[in-house]
């Protein structure tokens, strides 16, 4: 009977030691399960990163392509336009790279759960392997994610310059064409801080370069057709009376016109000008002048009338200090400046409107 005790409780303790390591089996394989299901869904979140992240640099790859295509030279600095054109290459490079790493299949996470022991262990360790494998893709797809995002950042840095270069660029171009007509300075001016208020490469950036680059195209005509019409004898002349009409008009923008006779004067019955003034984007004003002050010119009445008519021009942004809504008093006015200015001749408008008062001088002095 003992014996047979003993052996009876050998059986026992042999059948719960399988059980519990088939117990121990079953909690290791859902374990491995779980693991491998947290791994891929991590590698399907990482991948639907990673594909947005695709899509967005491949908008602004678009984009930039766009930009270095408007960016003629005189539009910005050609270093910054070939730096963006580097960047982007370096962008399209990665792009591509992730693409292919997209067309990686991931690993669903699924897996059937065997019944016997030696089964779970051995599927126990491929799900572990799997789960490995797992971590490693989602490491690499969240790798060619910030590889994406560096390239993308380098992208705007090099855009950022090549923004902030429109500025200068814009500058030097106006000078170039400063006989364009004020619309198309003023259309041109709006275009170029359009493009420098820009801070990434996007849509609308690359269409704030088209626009700067027809508008360039505009300001160039413009000043084209302006010197074709003062083509003849007097061309060189006209463009040295433009100049020193500008040279004193305190920034207001000046278009100019000719004609034989003007404001009932022209050719042998002296010198004529007519200007008329706008307040409106930062100040603009036409001045329309005869033939014969170029004819005259550089003696001091003409150089006297041409001040009068800018001190007409240069109300734009002093009208505030006579009452500009008066005709007698627009015309004491720029008599007064083109006094202040130092132009005594009688071209200075006193002949026609009289001699301003001291008052009036003195208040012309404060506007240049």
């Amino acid at each position: 009977m003992l014996a047979w005790s003993v052996g009876a409780a050998a059986v026992v303790a042999i059948g719960v030691g399988a059980g519990f390591v088939h117990v121990s089996a079953n909690e290791s394989y859902d374990a491995a399960a779980s693991a491998l299901r947290a791994a891929a869904a991590a590698s399907a979140e990482t991948q639907e990163l990673l594909d947005r992240t695709v899509l967005t640099l491949e908008s602004s790859l678009t984009s930039a392509d766009q930009l270095v295509t408007a960016a003629a030279d005189d539009l910005v600095d050609p270093a910054t336009r070939t730096a963006l054109a580097d960047a982007a290459a370096a962008a399209s490079d990665s792009v591509a790279e992730s693409s292919e790493l997209l067309e990686e299949e991931l690993d669903q996470g699924s897996a059937d759960k065997p019944f016997w022991t030696w089964q779970l262990r051995t599927q126990t360790a491929l799900l572990e392997e799997r789960t490995s494998d797992a971590a490693e893709q989602t490491e690499q797809l969240a790798d060619s994610k910030a590889d994406l995002e560096s390239a993308d950042e380098l992208m705007d840095e090099t855009a950022l310059a090549l923004f902030a270069s429109a500025t200068p660029a814009a500058a030097a171009m106006e000078a170039a064409h400063v006989s364009a007509r004020t619309a198309a300075v003023l259309d041109f001016r709006d275009a170029a801080a359009a493009v420098a208020e820009q801070d990434q490469v996007d849509a609308d950036s690359a269409v704030a370069l088209s626009v700067y680059a027809t508008r360039a195209a505009s300001l160039k005509e413009s000043a084209q057709a302006e010197l074709a019409e003062k083509a003849g004898r007097l061309y060189a002349t006209r463009l040295e009376i433009e100049a020193f009409a500008r040279s004193i008009s305190g920034g207001v923008l000046l278009d100019f016109d000719w004609a034989p006779v003007v404001n009932g004067m022209g050719g042998s019955s002296g010198i004529g000008g007519l200007a008329t003034w706008n307040s409106g984007r930062g100040g603009f004003s036409t001045i329309t002048l005869s033939d014969s002050v170029a004819e005259w010119w550089p003696n001091a009445d003409s150089r006297a009338l041409v001040a009068h008519e800018v001190g007409h021009a240069i109300s734009a942004k002093c009208h505030d200090k006579f009452d500009w809504e008066n005709q007698a008093a627009n015309e004491e006015w720029a008599t007064a400046w083109a006094i202040s200015m130092g132009h005594t001749a009688l071209g200075n408008g006193v002949e026609a409107y009289g001699y301003p008062s001291q008052a009036m001088i003195d208040i012309a002095a404060t506007c240049r």
